[in-house]
């Protein structure tokens, strides 16, 4: 099957859809289909495989590492009229293109709902900021134009229905790649980050920003560092709050307790995963929550909020806790992880088990089931 994968963001960049789109794309490589992925192009040399079509791109004014893209290369023209699935992972720029290919060469187009963008809307000025019901209204009506959508959580199911998505919604999550977490770990976190050799680590992944609800949780850890002077924070990530978060550490005090050490990628943040103590993530915004999964697939047991698309990944008790979004309850929460070794390996073990259940491998499969059945739908109607 001839597959064409379209985002508004792709690796180098970092982040949640561009780590999937990745993923999914080299899954359906493995499985035998030929897989295009249509992207803006970065500001950073990254070589491509020859199935990534780049194109021409802006930033976005308000966030600037995100890319608008713009004009259709002569090779992209060539592809489209080829494809016999369109699968859009964004709803702007090459979200419209992946609609527009759909219309003029009737192929099927699957789009995949990755964020949840009523949370997102602080990033537009005042003047150009919609109304939460504008937001609603405009993602339903993308969505009904396309055949069939997915999303990762009951939770982004029930919004979109609230929103009037009438088309087939596909509930699944997208997963990790667990053949990455094999083998012997090459960075030590605590030598790398030049932590003492026996210190505890509580580990975030992710963009550094508003929606994560970070302040909560530099707050939720001072509160434990009170009580433990081994204790430390790795934020990895960067983003538009960076500065903010570096400041609200400062003035708490924590200034070598809170670690910012920035982007992290590949095998080095993998190891990162598998050498900490607990993961600990605030964020009440999440369609799914990607990082979550990573995490689990290393073992290493989660502390979060009970809130949006988390709660499909993390089962309370087997494989993570939910705290109460309370900067004491959130303390103690981690530090019962950190110091009841009998419940730290119980949530490591339901850690992996619940990762080996939403790998990439069986999200393509998923995946591939999906296009079938709209394939086969529209057959049927003709």
């Amino acid at each position: 099957m001839r597959i064409g994968l379209f985002s508004d963001t792709y690796v180098p960049q970092v982040n949640g859809v561009a780590t999937t789109v990745n993923n999914l794309a080299e899954e359906l490589e493995r499985l035998g289909h030929e897989v295009y992925v249509f992207c803006p192009r970065v500001h950073v040399r990254h070589r491509d495989k020859p199935n990534v079509i780049r194109f021409p791109a802006v930033p976005f004014p308000f966030e600037r590492q995100h890319r608008i893209a713009f004009g259709l290369p002569a090779r992209a023209w060539r592809i489209l009229r080829r494809l016999e699935i369109v699968h859009s992972h964004t709803e702007f720029s090459l979200g419209t293109l992946a609609m527009w290919a759909a219309r003029v060469y009737r192929i099927p187009h699957v789009h995949t709902y990755h964020t949840h963008y009523v949370s997102y809307r602080h990033y537009l000025p005042p003047p150009f900021r919609p109304p939460r019901r504008l937001t609603e209204a405009l993602v339903a009506a993308f969505c009904n134009r396309c055949h069939a959508v997915t999303v990762e959580s009951g939770a982004m199911e029930e919004e979109l229905r609230r929103y009037g998505v009438r088309v087939p919604i596909y509930r699944y999550p997208f997963g990790v790649n667990l053949r990455l977490y094999e083998g012997p770990i090459e960075h030590d976190l605590r030598a790398e980050l030049r932590l003492p050799p026996g210190a505890a680590v509580a580990l975030y992944v992710g963009r550094i920003a508003a929606e994560k609800n970070l302040r909560f949780l530099l707050s939720a850890f001072a509160e434990a560092a009170k009580r433990r002077d081994d204790l430390f924070l790795v934020m990895v990530g960067g983003g538009p709050l960076l500065q903010g978060i570096a400041e609200e550490r400062d003035r708490l005090g924590l200034r070598d307790r809170v670690l910012l050490p920035g982007y992290v990628r590949g095998k080095r943040l993998i190891d990162y995963y598998r050498g900490a103590d607990l993961f600990a993530f605030a964020s009440k915004t999440e369609t799914l929550g990607l990082v979550v999964i990573e995490a689990m697939a290393a073992g290493l047991p989660v502390v979060c909020l009970g809130e949006m698309g988390v709660t499909e990944v993390v089962e309370h008790g087997v494989s993570g806790l939910f705290a109460p979004e309370d900067p004491r309850g959130f303390a103690e929460t981690m530090l019962e992880v950190l110091e009841n070794g009998t419940l730290r390996e119980r949530l490591r073990e339901g850690a992996l088990r619940r990762a080996r259940e939403l790998s990439t491998e069986a999200a393509a499969k998923r995946t591939l089931e999906v296009y079938e059945e709209v394939r086969a739908a529209r057959a049927a109607r003709g």
